[in-house]
């Protein structure tokens, strides 16, 4: 069985950031790793990653003074029945 991921895209600009959003339909993070995530070499239960990718997009974006978060999909588009993760990074502007 191949199982077809979907994904979602969202610009927030607001008077002084610039947030982009990134939404799939996978499991979700459990809240109890949302922390640990972007650690150095953190990985999921089922992931077949190396464990870098988070940790390196969040040192980038620390490096040039932004945030990224993590939150579940559902409550973002506040339809709390819908599985998932959205991933923000958010930068000041200019």
């Amino acid at each position: 069985m191949v199982t077809v991921g979907r994904h979602a895209v969202d610009v927030e600009a607001a008077t002084e950031t610039v947030t982009v959003h990134v939404a799939d339909n996978g499991p979700g993070v459990p809240d109890s790793q949302k922390a640990e995530i972007f650690g150095r070499g953190e990985m999921g239960a089922k992931s077949h990653g190396s464990g870098i990718g988070l940790y390196l997009v969040n040192t980038l974006v620390n490096i040039y003074e932004g945030e990224v978060t993590v939150e579940d999909r559902g409550v973002w588009l506040d339809e709390p029945e819908l599985e998932g993760s959205v991933f923000s990074v958010t930068f000041q502007r200019a």
